[in-house]
């Protein structure tokens, strides 16, 4: 029985590897054409678009991961009701349960491995890519920079502009401060500024201190009208978004705006999905192990059919759910949960009703 469950949990791994890769070439293909216009229009080295699509791997792993995991299931079961295996085993008298629950075990660390990569590799080289796309093949010029937990930017009036956060869906900056310099860099005037507001095509500077060096008096604004700064669209273009990001610094972020009175339901749906996706692996591998155990799935093709009906049913509910929880509808904290949940009731009520 050792020796057989061994048999599967090989012939398993290699289904894993060549789906988990094929679909990951196909995705990178595709990835290539799409943005073909781009690499041909602004004359990219062959290099580049190379790295570029290389620091595309790790993200595309992490999302195939549960297709290939649910797939190379379905196949190692599949293939093993073809050649009469399941049969012997049967014959046997020999649990199917019992030969089959490691699948259990290494779906459990197939999702925290995922969990890890998602939190460590994916981030950095999503960040990566994205900085390659922007500076190297659409030369950008970067123009925002991190430091010391802000945002610096350079003004349209050459000014220095710190802000501590940008609040993407109200179009809101908080708490800005602005530094003006003589042409010789001395300091001549400060602004400091509870928030600021995109407002009718110009930022609004709300609750508003003006120092004034030069002069050496301080007056207050509630309100004041700056222009030297660009539209919102910079921020949104040029600030980490929720890949980018690890489930700790996407939390900070969000607890930041929390703080400030602001609460991004599309924010906290990405972080508790950071959570949830990696564990689809094993609700995978339970569906599929009770899927084709119950079904007798045989042969490759069918249990490929198999596997594409089951991935796309679940990525309708995935959407949908996470579609309920941006619009509140749902609380956000538990929609990147319900499809995960959903079929893992599924699974083990399919799994138990396993026939021996």
């Amino acid at each position: 029985m050792k020796i057989l469950t061994k048999y599967f949990l090989r012939e398993y791994l290699k289904f894993y590897i060549i789906c988990l890769t094929g679909v990951t070439a196909i995705l990178l293909v595709a990835e290539f054409f799409d943005k073909i216009d781009e690499f041909s229009s602004h004359r990219t080295p062959l290099l580049t678009v190379f790295e570029y699509l290389v620091l595309q791997v790790p993200k595309s792993l992490m999302w195939v991961s549960p297709a290939a995991s649910l797939l190379s299931i379905l196949f190692t079961v599949g293939m093993a009701s073809k050649w009469k295996e399941i049969v012997t085993i049967k014959a046997a008298s020999c649990s199917r349960k019992k030969m089959f629950a490691p699948f259990l075990v290494l779906g459990v660390l197939v999702s925290f491995l995922v969990l890890i990569f998602g939190e460590t590799i994916v981030p950095m080289a999503t960040s990566r890519a994205a900085f390659i796309k922007n500076i190297k093949i659409m030369n950008k010029s970067p123009r925002i920079t991190y430091k010391e937990g802000s945002l610096w930017i350079k003004g349209l009036d050459m000014s220095l502009i710190r802000i501590n956060d940008f609040v993407e869906d109200r179009d809101k900056i908080l708490k800005i401060s602005i530094f003006n310099f003589s042409p010789s860099f001395s300091l001549v005037k400060r602004i400091e500024a509870d928030e600021a507001e995109w407002v009718n095509g110009k930022w609004e500077l709300r609750n508003v201190t003006v120092f004034d060096f030069i002069s050496k008096v301080s007056m207050k604004h509630k309100t004041l009208v700056f222009t030297a700064l660009e539209e919102p669209k910079i921020f949104r273009d040029e600030m980490k978004k929720p890949e980018e990001m690890s489930f700790l610094e996407l939390h900070a972020y969000y607890k930041r705006l929390e703080n400030a009175g602001f609460r991004n339901l599309r924010y906290i749906v990405a972080l508790y999905q950071k959570l949830a996706y990696p564990f689809v692996n094993f609700v995978m591998v339970l569906f599929g192990l009770a899927l084709a155990l119950n079904a007798g799935a045989g042969g490759g093709i069918r249990a490929a059919g198999l596997g594409i009906v089951v991935i796309i049913g679940y990525w309708m509910l995935f959407s949908i759910s996470l579609s309920l929880g941006q619009t509140g509808t749902v609380p956000p904290y538990i929609s990147p949960w319900l499809s995960p949940v959903v079929f893992a009731i599924l699974g083990y009520f399919m799994f138990r009703r396993i026939k021996e």
